[in-house]
């Protein structure tokens, strides 16, 4: 079991550091591959696009022919990709190359949990699930740090080759790692979705928190480094707020995955979305850049509590109403999918037309409308982890 979780762990922490990694060779590329802004810019938003489209196909594949099938074939598209995505000379081939390392993500955030989940005592899901979770944040963290210096000193597709080294290795390790089999009793199709949805309070739970902290957190973080920017910060003074923001989120994950099965993912949940939304009222106030750092800093551990549960949220779901985790973890990466394309445009769109305390009004408004939503379902913190 600690070796299959130390392979999902490397798999997500790879996975979420190529998905930054590009972004400060993304200037070299645009020179190198005379990309114009717009094409640049499709090249960073295909990679979460990707994972929208194929989250559930993901999922649904991991249900049908294993978790542990399908996510070997899920890290040797990242080797192949990467791989790929070093040499490309042109638009259209480094589009494909990332695509394809964004079905590679969906995989891995939907048949590598789903593996780690079945081979995971049921007391043990939600800090297993947390922990990769915060490998994840790890891994978004460490990638601009590392592909910058090495595409400075190597060249920008060094990185990219290295990196596919790393993700070959990993698919052998898969191959040498057991199966597991979950405790499902019937299969589920993507129409049966809504009707589970509806039926279960824990599943509806997850993709509502999914949805909503992806909306809102996308949207801070593209607004805090354009205000901090503007207010000339520079880009090392706002790598040190970000760096900062997220050694506290993934110590927060970690936290979260500990105290899940004392409090419940609905309280963790119901407790982080209202913290993140005082944090975004205060965000609408501040107008000084060290002020909005220090905001950014302490709101940061809300969102990472939110992150944390979901996948222990959908998983113990799943686990009640006996049915395979693909599926369901592949439909909590289409929510975090739409609500990371949503977030952003939105928050940039209504920060330009009125203002940004606007956006974070309005993201403010989000999150309440979560909390009060998961307050509806009416789980008291004991229904949340009994047993099916």
């Amino acid at each position: 079991m600690r070796r299959l979780a130390l392979l999902i762990y490397s798999i997500v922490f790879l996975d979420a550091l190529l998905m930054f990694a590009i972004v400060p060779l993304l200037p070299s590329y645009a020179r190198d591959l005379g990309l114009s802004t717009t094409q640049a810019g499709i090249v960073v938003a295909v990679y979460s696009g990707t994972v929208l489209v194929a989250g559930l196909p993901a999922g649904r594949a991991a249900d049908r022919f294993g978790a542990r099938q399908v996510t070997i074939i899920g890290i040797a598209l990242l080797a192949v990709s990467t791989g790929a995505y070093g040499f490309s000379h042109t638009f259209l081939a480094l589009l494909v190359a990332r695509m394809g390392q964004g079905v590679s993500s969906a995989i891995s955030w939907s048949a590598g949990l789903a593996w780690l989940t079945e081979a995971t005592p049921v007391e043990r899901r939600p800090a297993a699930l947390g922990a990769a979770m915060a490998a994840g944040s790890t891994g978004a963290l460490v990638g601009p740090v590392v592909g910058g210096p090495l595409g400075e000193h190597l060249g920008i597709r060094a990185p990219f080759v290295i990196f596919a080294g790393v993700a070959a290795v990993l698919t052998v390790w898969a191959f040498f790692e057991p199966g597991a089999r979950g405790h499902a009793d019937v299969t589920v199709g993507v129409r049966d979705l809504p009707r589970l949805a509806a039926r279960n309070q824990l599943i509806a739970a997850a993709l509502l928190v999914t949805l909503i902290v992806a909306v809102v957190s996308g949207a801070m973080e593209t607004l805090v480094p354009l205000h901090l920017g503007d207010k000339g910060y520079s880009a090392g003074q706002i790598s040190i707020v970000l760096g900062i923001a997220g050694v506290l989120g993934v110590l927060s994950n970690l936290i979260a995955g500990r105290i899940y099965n004392r409090f419940g993912g609905i309280r963790i949940a119901r407790t982080a979305l209202l913290g993140s939304a005082v944090g975004m009222l205060a965000l609408a106030a501040a107008q000084a850049a060290p002020v909005v750092s220090v905001l950014y800093i302490i709101v940061t551990p809300t969102i990472a509590f939110q992150y944390a549960v979901c996948f222990p949220l959908s998983a113990e779901g799943a686990q009640h109403e006996r049915v395979p985790q693909g599926v369901i973890l592949g439909a909590i990466n289409v929510c975090w999918g739409l609500g990371f394309m949503i977030g952003p445009a939105a928050g940039a769109v209504v920060a330009q037309a009125f203002s940004e305390s606007a956006s974070y009004i309005l993201a403010m408004v989000v999150s309440l409308g979560g909390f009060a939503a998961l307050r509806s379902l009416a789980l008291a913190p004991r229904e949340c982890q009994e047993p099916a």
